[in-house]
């Protein structure tokens, strides 16, 4: 079974998958102020504007510092992620390509993925597909990294998902700060503690300042883009949250799910039953449940980006499928 907790390195990837861009493809037409109009002012800047800064993101007991250079000329995307405590890591991109670097190469974990989350490059055409499960509120104004910010709500009608809090540049609509939220209790926190937009960057500042022998991996989505249709699952979940689609997987002892913003994978152990106790962990908004297959000796795990009902709702039908 593929390691189901995502690495310290992915922590960073999250953001770097905010960073793409959200593509503003809202399916209705917004007024200028309106809660849709800064969500598609949001994707605008961070994929064309240029800025550089540090910033944190606090997940669970996880606390990272990194710094970012982030340029767009001539229609792509170039950019740099250094991580400013533990392990010496760069994250390089060059338009969709996005190469992890290592400095130590004795300790390096190569299972990375670019997880889905809050922040992907169809974040806002997921809300416009689904908006009928979210509603978008502005808050007013506030002000982060000394500059002028304003608030914006995304939360769920229903209790199976998360909400967020967007802090978006008032000039340029940059997401200067995001909560992840549940219920009122923020579970994840992004913040820039400093940012500069639109000063130019210089070939210099996206380049490595790894040595030459870093070890060095290429990213992949976490979502498959192909899969072989001859690939059925062994087993099935009887209910999924209003929202969310399977994907199709070329392993038979595993189900993904997601509605774009979140993703819900249950693996199924298919070998010897397993002796692992019934538990349940959170790192986050990241909720990891362990627990045997009904009427089975085989045991699963759940990974959701979820509430923990909602994760423990969805292992509880896990059942074996019939063709």
């Amino acid at each position: 079974m593929s390691r189901p907790v995502r690495s310290i390195c992915e922590v960073v990837v999250l953001f770097a998958t905010l960073l793409v861009g959200l593509t503003a493809q809202a399916s209705e037409t917004a007024g200028t102020d309106s809660p849709r109009a800064w969500l598609e002012k949001m994707g605008k800047a961070l994929k064309e504007e240029n800025y550089e800064g540090i910033f944190t993101y606090m997940r669970g007991d996880q606390f990272d510092t990194v710094r970012v250079f982030h340029r767009y000329k001539d229609g792509k995307e170039s950019e740099r992620l250094v991580h400013l405590n533990g392990e010496k890591r760069e994250i390089i991109r060059d338009g969709d390509k996005l190469i992890c670097k290592h400095a130590d190469a004795d300790h390096v974990d190569l299972e990375h993925e670019i997880p889905m989350g809050p922040f992907t490059n169809a974040f806002n055409q997921n809300l416009s597909t689904y908006q009928d499960l979210y509603r978008l509120t502005l808050h007013g104004e506030d002000r982060i990294a000394d500059r002028p910010a304003i608030k914006l709500g995304i939360s769920p009608k229903h209790n199976d998902r998360y909400g967020y809090r967007l802090w978006l540049d008032k000039q340029t609509g940059l997401l200067l700060q995001s909560h992840l939220v549940n219920r009122g209790r923020v579970l994840e926190v992004f913040q820039f503690a400093e940012v500069k937009i639109g000063e130019p960057i210089s070939n210099q500042e996206l380049a490595s300042s790894l040595p030459a022998n870093a070890v060095s991996h290429e990213l992949t989505p976490a979502i498959p883009q192909t899969a072989s249709a001859d690939v059925r699952p062994n087993w099935k979940a009887a209910w999924v949250p209003d929202g969310f689609k399977a994907v199709r997987l070329p392993q038979p002892d595993r189900l993904l799910f997601t509605d774009g913003l979140a993703t819900i994978s249950v693996f199924v152990e298919e070998g010897e039953p397993a002796e692992l106790p019934e538990m349940t962990m959170h790192m986050g908004g990241t909720v990891v449940i362990t627990k045997r297959v009904r009427d089975s000796a085989r045991q699963i795990t759940v990974v959701g980006e979820v509430p923990v009902n909602t994760a423990r709702k969805v292992a509880e039908s896990v059942e074996r499928a019939t063709y």
